[in-house]
């Protein structure tokens, strides 16, 4: 067996998963803030969309997809940060964007080299660190407080020397921070002069409470790539599509390395994809939802004094923990409420959201208020 099977703890929300059945089995009424899978319904349209594209015989997909999905990609990212593509050479399409950030490393990481690091924020999306191991390369994990952004050009010299990639993830998950474009910038310009792999996990820039979040396309497209997903932009969790996009060079030989494993999406859900790509009013839509969604629960916690952090995108809110609890601690008092919520240490690797929460604003605004009348009597 592959060792590293038994060296990491089972997935994070596995565990979290447990504890919640164990609750419920109990009679406790839950309100679920743990997972980011929201309950909202996916657009009709793009349902509509998959349904007319699935044929009487389905044939093998192609890993570069469909010429049609790709251009709706361009034409989205055009429109959204103002960037040209070629919808020939700079996009490819993943099945969402876990895999995408599991398989990545491997084009980069060379297991014998002493330059096999792979550095990502922690707190962060486990997968960074368990990819990177399951390549052969060496996981970096770099804490994270305060606002809650990465800045790589605080990594100290023997660091930068012996690592092949990085991740940068704006809208942070699990803080919903984001990274500036000038920050974009400084850190691409670092890794193009260490001659760095630069990967912006960018998953949550459409889901945003004021200004839009950037993107690391925006400072040039050498030496970086960014990954976007349709999971919660489009409310698409189940069905697994988004893009990796950049330096052609890359996606090039990202395409060569994804023919080995077969990771293509299927050109029925390619077709959705298209549809949702080429639509901008239901993000619109969404992103009113979970403002109301977030603004309903800040009322709450600025009446009792919780302190909000980050929060400015993705579908998340991060709390700290009050006075007298750990994050552990207090998500045990409200789970045995019936909510639950996630422990921040649960993203982290190297102590990484130790006393934090975060919250994923999945649940109906009207279960929302219910939670925070059962959520008021434990404060």
């Amino acid at each position: 067996m592959n060792p590293l099977l038994d060296q990491l703890a089972d997935y994070p929300m596995v565990e979290l998963a447990r504890r919640r059945r164990d609750v419920a089995a109990r009679g406790v009424r839950l309100f679920d803030f743990s997972v980011g899978d929201p309950h909202d319904p996916t657009p009709e349209f793009i349902r509509e969309a998959l349904c007319r594209s699935v044929p009487p015989r389905c044939g093998y997909p192609t890993v570069r997809g469909e010429r049609a999905l790709r251009e709706a990609i361009a034409g989205y990212v055009d429109r959204r940060f103002g960037v040209q593509l070629d919808p020939a050479t700079q996009i490819l399409p993943t099945s969402g964007a876990k895999e995408a950030v599991f398989h990545t490393p491997l084009l980069v990481i060379d297991r014998d080299a002493e330059d096999r690091a792979v550095v990502f924020p922690d707190p962060g999306y486990p997968a960074y660190q368990r990819g990177a191991l399951f390549a052969g390369g060496e996981a970096i994990a770099v804490p994270l407080d305060g606002d809650f952004v990465f800045r790589p050009w605080e990594l100290p010299e023997s660091v930068l020397r012996r690592t092949r990639m990085m991740w940068l993830n704006t809208p942070h998950n699990p803080s919903g921070a984001v990274t500036r474009l000038p920050d974009l910038e400084r850190a691409a310009d670092l890794c193009r002069r260490y001659d760095i792999l630069l990967v912006s996990d960018e998953a949550y820039a459409d889901l945003y409470h004021d200004t839009p979040p950037p993107s690391l396309l925006q400072v040039g497209v050498e030496g970086v790539l960014v990954l976007h997903s349709l999971s919660k932009r489009s409310g698409m969790t189940g069905y697994r599509s988004g893009f990796l996009a950049g330096d052609p060079d890359l996606i090039a030989r990202l395409a060569r390395l994804r023919s080995n494993p077969g990771l293509a999406p299927q050109s029925f859900v390619n077709a959705a994809a298209t549809a949702a790509w080429s639509d901008d009013a239901h993000v619109a839509e969404r992103r009113r939802i979970f403002r109301e969604k977030r603004a309903l629960l800040r009322r709450f916690f600025d009446e009792v004094g919780i302190e909000v952090h980050g929060s400015e995108g993705a579908i998340y809110m991060w709390i700290h923990a009050p006075e007298g609890h750990d994050d552990e601690s207090y998500a045990a008092l409200l789970l045995e409420a019936g909510i639950v919520v996630s422990p921040g240490r649960i993203f982290g690797v190297a102590g990484g959201g130790r006393g934090y929460l975060r919250l994923a604003l999945v649940p109906e605004l009207d279960e929302i208020a219910e939670a925070i009348e059962v959520w008021r009597c434990q404060v």
